[in-house]
Parts: C-alpha cells; structure tokens; sequence
C-alpha cells in the first residue's frame, strides 16, 4: 500500500497533506485512493474552473461581505494578506468569490476525502485549507514541485515527498455509474387452448351470441318440470351426540356465558428488571452563558441553543426468563454509585491534583490588529503540543497564543480542527508538554455526589484551582453536559474538570445567567472521538 493510502487511512478526522514528487507506482498510487474511498463524500478533481455567469457572480459578490466577516473567511484572509504583497480590496472579493463557488463542491457535509491534482495557486491552496477547516481529509498532489507558495501557507500542511519532480498526465477521475434496476415486466395474461376469446364490446360491434349446446337428457340436479319456482332441498337429520356438549352453557345460561381465562404466567425475571434512569433536559427558561473573558461586542457566540428535546426510554424486553441470560446489558442507575474497579489507580490528594495545573495553559485572544480582546483555557491532550479548548472561545479571534504555568514565553497557536455543535476545538503549539489522561473507564459511569476538581483561568488568574461535587448530568441542544459546583468564572471556558484520579472527564464551557453554581461542562463521552487520533 502506498504512503498516500496509508496517510488518509491512518487519519480518521481531517487532516493536510502536500505530496511533492513522483514516486515509481505514482498512478497506480493514485487508482488506489480511487477504489479505496470513491463513494459518496470523495472528490479528486484536476482543475478548478472560475464562476462566468452574470447572475451567480452577482449573488457570489453579495454573499462575499457576509464570508469576509465569518471565522473562516477571517482566517483565509489573514493567511493570504501574509502570503501576497500589494493586494487591494478588489482582489480579496475575488478570492472570496472563488472560495465560494468552489465551496459548493463540498456541500454541506462537515467531512469527506479531497484529492487535488490540478495547479496550485494561492486561492487552490487556500481553497484546501478550507476543505480541511471544515473536517475534510485533504491531499494536493504536486508532482512538478511546491511551486511559489508563500511559507506561510506551507506551514499548514504536513510534507510527504514520494520522489523527484517532474510533469506527469493525471487521468481525470470518473465517478462509478449507478446502475438502475432494470423496470419489472407484468406478465401477459395467459389463455387455455380450446376456450373462446369474447371479441370487446364496443358501439358499433355487434356479434351474435352462438346458440347453446343442450345436453342429451335431463341436467344432474335439475327441477321437474312444473316446479321451477319452488325448488326443494332435503336436509338430512343432524345427528346428535351422546351426552352434553364439552364447555356448553347449561340450560337457561345460553344469553350469559361465563368464559374463564387463566391468570398470565409471569416471567421468572420480570420482578428483578432494573429501572433505568434518563439524562433529564436542560429547562427552556435557562439562560446560560460561556465562561470566556471576550467582551460581548467581540463575542456573542451562543453554545447552548435550546429546543425542546423529550427522551422517550427504551421498552424494557420481558420474553426472556432470566435477567441472568439477558443480551442487552443492565441499564447504570446514575442516582446510585457505581462499583469501584480501580485496584491498581489510588486518589490523589488535593496538593497533587493541585500540581496538575501545569498541563492546563491560559489562551490569550486577539483581533486582526494584535490587540488583546479576553483569555480562556486550555488542556493538554497530548505531549507534542495539542491543545483542547471550546470552539467559543476561538470563534471571533484572529491571532491567539498559549501561556504556561512558570513559563514566561507565549506559544503562537495554529488551529487543528473545531467542531461547532458541540463547542469544541483542538489547537497546536510548537512545545513539548505533559499532557492529562482523558477518563476512558467504560466499566465505570460518573455519578451524582463524585467530587471533581475545576482548573482553569478565570478573569485571567492563572490556573485557579477549585472543587466541588457532579450535580446532575444534562443535555444542551445535542450535547451531553455534566452540571457541577466548583466555582468557575469568565475566563475559564476551556478548562480541565478532573476526578480525584487526575483524569479528565470534561471540559468547563459555561453556567446559567441567574443561579449559583450551575456550571457547566462539554463530557468525557463526547470530548474522546474529537480527539481519538491525537491521544
């Protein structure tokens, strides 16, 4: 298998690489990708054609303004300002209305397998950038070389160098033909020999019926002659049983018949079924609010959209006899503590939890001029430099960098991948760091009453450390949420919310406007497939 297959199969969620060269199996390389991810959600294209219509141009130019402000548009911009020297206004809206017609390409999937073979200018590469900001596994082939691409731009992709440069014809890629079933024949009705057809009635045929064949003789069954109109039929007598009838009413009973039903036979297990117990949605009349120190007129990104979610519970199956024998594994009570099955883990005390705060770093956000607009928090997940904090937090920001505990230097970040419904997002810095173990105990649920540790920076107190205890388990929108009492602030969105074992098992994104100590934070359950592949 060749290093391309292997680097999009390796990748679960997105990522962006740059293969330069031209190695000896270079397009029977590129036939493997084909028949390995072709389906719905793969795209190899080998050029990218500009709008020429009147009409969509117009539209496009409209829609431009709006993109320009978003958080994509912000960071594409900043990178190609960077890049390019002696641009104006009219060439931004340019690049803006390629980005746009191209993106339609991408659909409204969040996610899928990009192949570009076709030259690579500043708005193709930017064009792959956006591909992968918005989940896509993204690969651009270069096979004369990377060109003049600015250091900038090359800096967010990662190298694969399959051999010497040099021009090569990429076959054009033709998407599999779907194949319709071919339409379903009714059959002909069929015909017996020897029985007439009856030509059709119309108003103009006429056809004489041909006359009847009689039978020699009188007809089996048939009435004498006379008795036409009274044709009479001999019923034989009904033979009667001997003794009474079995289950017949008695004399007298015939209108009120009593029908005895045996009570229901129980299953032997039905009384030892566990009652299962539901995540309870968060109320509508909630406001809740995020934990990032950015003014409101820099931040107004709302996480906790709230609709009106009901849970309906699973129907408990009652066929099978013994609660012993059942398939489906019993429902966790989340009121009632779990059994404990850490023989090789102990607690930590408060003073070593306390240490932790080195691995969790204080975010400072910027706008496109360098200025300072609030901070937030940040986990490390993984000792090369990967950072988790919320997608809020990065959301109307443009530059931001990471600050350590009893390090003096600030770390610039780069933006990995973010994901917006459930307000997350992972980030990279050029620093080796100790990174926090994530809660991965699939035997063992997270209970109401189990004491937890908050860490994070709120109205920028670096690494304040604070405790409390899981007061409820709820649902924001699509996202399960754990409700706790630690103390937080603004300023801590991004936090670690840590067990007494160190581990991680949420992320402190936010709290309600009106209350004390309802706070929020993004799950373990929900933060482990975001950051699988970088753990």
């Amino acid at each position: 298998m060749s290093r391309m297959v292997d680097r999009l199969a390796e990748s679960g969620s997105g990522c962006f690489v740059r293969c330069v060269g031209v190695s000896d199996s270079y397009l029977l390389d590129i036939e493997e990708l084909d028949r390995r991810f072709e389906g719905e959600g793969y795209l190899r294209l080998n050029k990218l054609d500009t709008p020429t219509n009147s009409d969509e141009l117009e539209r496009l130019r409209k829609e431009s303004e709006e993109f320009a402000e978003s958080f994509e548009g912000e960071r594409l911009l900043a990178l190609y300002r960077e890049s390019v020297s002696d641009i104006n206004t009219s060439i931004e809206t340019n690049l803006i209305i390629s980005l746009l017609h191209w993106s339609k390409l991408l659909g409204s999937r969040t996610g899928g397998v990009l192949i570009y073979c076709g030259k690579t200018g500043y708005k193709e590469y930017l064009f792959c950038y956006l591909a992968y900001m918005k989940g896509w596994r993204v690969l651009v082939l270069m096979p004369e070389g990377e060109g003049k691409i600015s250091s900038v731009l090359i800096e967010k992709s990662e190298l694969i160098t399959l051999g010497m440069p040099y021009a090569v014809q990429i076959p054009a890629y033709v998407p599999p033909r779907v194949v319709t079933p071919p339409p379903v024949r009714q059959p002909a009705p069929r015909t017996y020999p020897g029985t007439p057809q009856r030509p059709q009635l119309t108003d103009n045929n006429r056809y004489g019926t041909p006359p009847r064949e009689y039978r020699s003789g009188p007809r089996p069954n048939a009435p004498m002659r006379g008795d036409e109109g009274n044709i009479r039929v001999t019923i034989p007598p009904r033979e009667r049983r001997s003794g009474p009838r079995p289950n017949a009413p008695m004399r007298g009973d015939e209108g009120n018949i009593k029908v005895k039903i045996p009570p229901r036979q129980r299953s032997k297990g039905s009384a030892n079924v566990s009652k299962q117990t539901f995540t309870a949605a968060a109320p509508e009349d909630i406001p809740f609010e995020t934990h990032s120190d950015i003014p409101e007129a820099e931040n107004n990104f709302s996480p906790f959209p709230q609709k009106n979610r009901t849970q309906t519970p699973p129907p408990v199956n009652r066929s099978t006899p013994s609660v012993m024998n059942r398939s489906v594994p019993t429902p966790i009570n989340r009121s009632t503590p779990a059994p404990m099955e850490r023989s090789r883990q102990r607690e930590l005390s408060s003073e070593e939890i306390a240490r932790l705060a080195e691995s969790v770093v204080m975010i400072t956000v910027c706008n496109k001029f360098g200025d300072m607009i609030g901070s937030a928090s940040g986990i490390v997940i993984n000792a090369d430099g990967y950072i988790l904090t919320n997608h809020h937090v990065i959301s109307k920001g443009s530059y931001f960098l990471a600050r350590f505990e009893n390090d003096r230097t600030a770390y610039p970040v780069q933006i990995v991948k973010y994901n917006n419904v459930h307000d997350m997002a992972l980030l990279k810095i050029h620093r080796r760091a100790k990174p926090l173990p994530l809660f991965r105990n699939k035997n063992q649920e997270l209970v109401r009453g189990q004491k937890v540790i908050a860490i994070g920076s709120p109205l920028g107190l670096f690494n304040t450390v604070s405790d409390g205890i899981i007061s409820g388990f709820r649902v924001i929108d699509v996202t399960d949420m754990i409700q706790f009492t630690a103390p937080i602030s603004h300023g801590s969105s991004g936090g670690a919310l840590l067990n007494t074992y160190g581990e991680i098992i949420g992320m402190c994104t936010g709290g309600a406007k009106e209350g004390q100590n309802i706070n929020l934070a993004v799950s373990c359950r929900i933060i482990e497939p975001f950051i699988m592949n970088f753990i």
